[in-house]
């Protein structure tokens, strides 16, 4: 595995794994967060291609106008990063702000996405009072904005101290992205639909139990009658990844080795 950098108007930061042909697996993690959300699948997939990106404004990557950061924009820097590597097919994991640029990716390059694994959506299709959190991230960016850059922010490694009480992920993000980032990345999710019943590939989606922020019983009914979806419920909050990846690994290596669904 590679520590690798993509010079475009900023400087992107992926780790990239490269043993074989087969298709390359992307990581994409949440607003606030960065890749090593992923670290537990890092050594459960050594055998696999994939790349695990730091978006714009998070992890190692470096900062690009807030303005310009949209669900398009962090899309297309993946993408840059795939066109990079000459990467012809890939099987996209993206956790809540990743799950919504999986799909875009998945919109935008059809021929070349052969499966997709998306976890705990967040957009404003699926999450609860999208109107009013909306409005509440735009004031608070408004009010914020002039301050934040000028802060001191630390790479944080979400597994050195792992299964911390829910408000605890929070507080990394905040050590190591702009509140502005994250606030202005909630105002693109919630102007953001994203329809699963559309979804013509392979896909698995994990639903956290605990997510009272999630229209669960909506993921549902757009996932009926759709053959290529497959629902899985996990006991978790909004952040699986740092509470039972080990579930999730076994749940995602099971939907990766279905040849018949390739």
């Amino acid at each position: 595995m590679e520590s690798k950098t993509l010079r475009t108007d900023i400087n992107l930061h992926y780790l990239h794994n490269k043993v074989n042909k087969k298709p390359t697996i992307i990581f994409i993690h949440g607003a606030g967060s960065n890749h090593s959300v992923y670290k537990p699948f890092f050594d459960a997939f050594k055998e696999s291609n994939f790349i695990a990106v730091d978006l714009a404004n998070h992890g190692k990557s470096s900062y690009r106008n807030v303005e310009t950061i949209t669900i398009q924009t962090l899309a297309k820097d993946i993408w840059n990063i795939c066109e990079k590597e000459k990467m012809k097919e890939v099987i996209i994991i993206g956790n809540s702000l990743g799950a919504t640029i999986a799909y875009h990716l998945y919109k935008q390059h059809r021929w070349n996405v052969k499966k997709l694994v998306l976890l705990t959506l967040f957009d404003k299709r699926y999450v609860r009072f999208s109107h009013l959190l909306s409005i509440t991230a735009s004031l608070l960016y408004t009010l914020l904005k002039p301050f934040t850059r000028k802060r001191l922010l630390t790479f944080q490694d979400y597994h050195k101290h792992e299964k911390r009480p829910l408000l605890y992920y929070p507080l990394l993000d905040i050590r190591g992205t702009p509140i502005t980032t994250v606030l202005k990345i909630v105002k693109e999710l919630f102007a953001y639909q994203l329809y699963i019943s559309t979804i013509n590939v392979p896909t698995k989606i994990f639903i956290a139990a605990h997510d009272y922020s999630t229209r669960n019983a909506l993921i549902h009914s757009d996932a009926t009658g759709n053959k290529n979806i497959e629902i899985v419920t996990v006991t978790s909050h909004h952040a699986p990844l740092t509470r039972i990846y080990d579930d999730i690994i076994k749940e995602v290596k099971i939907f990766l080795n279905e040849e018949q669904r390739i």
